[in-house]
């Protein structure tokens, strides 16, 4: 379709968007790639991929059943997408403020200590690198919204795109996924809501 085809041509100008968001003293450790077609689908196919192993790690049915109807969610709209950017920057290099900010006493301390790799995206991370990571995508998301084209902002795609080596030697990534249609396809999904309903049920329990 023409619109879709209008999409991929609109990322290029939100990733000026990325390119010129303040970065913290200037420094850009921002980096973005606009997926192609078969990049996007072996994407998809890693979120569900990684869907496979969380139902196998958790125990309970109502968490498999969350945890399902969550990331499947996610992997749909996705793969529904005209245009998939993914945006990440390099949380493990501080600015060497020493701020604490991370949550440690200063950026040697930071730097020392690392999480174990596991399937999600190993910190910690500067905060100043999240901030910057925060304004890119936010400004990605802006620009999007300005040409009037339906996105959301994704966690799950930014950590596929992170296992799959797409955007090197950058951690922590986000994805923005981008679609023109008559609906909003990021909003009001079925399997969303009964999955946010499903980890309420869960936590309740948990706090009792």
């Amino acid at each position: 379709m023409r619109e879709t085809e209008a999409v991929k041509e609109a990322a290029k100008l939100i990733g000026i968007s990325i390119r010129t968001a303040p970065k913290s003293a200037g420094v850009d450790d921002i980096s973005y790639k606009i997926l192609n077609d078969s990049e996007k689908t072996a994407l998809v196919n890693e979120i569900k991929r990684m869907t496979v192993f969380l139902i196998k790690e958790n125990s309970g049915d109502m968490t498999k059943k969350a945890i399902e109807l969550d990331w499947h969610s996610d992997a749909d709209a996705i793969d529904k997408s005209d245009c998939l950017i993914i945006i990440g920057v390099k949380g493990r290099k501080p600015l060497g403020f020493n701020c604490g900010g991370c949550g440690f006493k200063g950026c040697q301390e930071f730097l020392s200590a690392l999480r174990p790799e596991t399937i999600f995206m190993p910190g910690p991370f500067c905060i100043f690198k999240l901030l910057d990571l925060g304004i890119a995508i936010s400004s990605a998301a802006k620009s999007a919204s300005t040409l009037n084209i339906d996105n959301r902002i994704m966690y799950r795609a930014g950590l596929a795109g992170y296992k799959l080596g797409l955007l090197n030697e950058c951690n922590p990534v986000l994805g923005l996924p981008l679609c023109s249609s008559g609906k909003n396809i990021y909003f009001d999904r079925k399997e969303k809501l009964e999955a946010k309903d499903l980890w309420k049920q869960i936590n309740s329990m948990i706090s009792k």
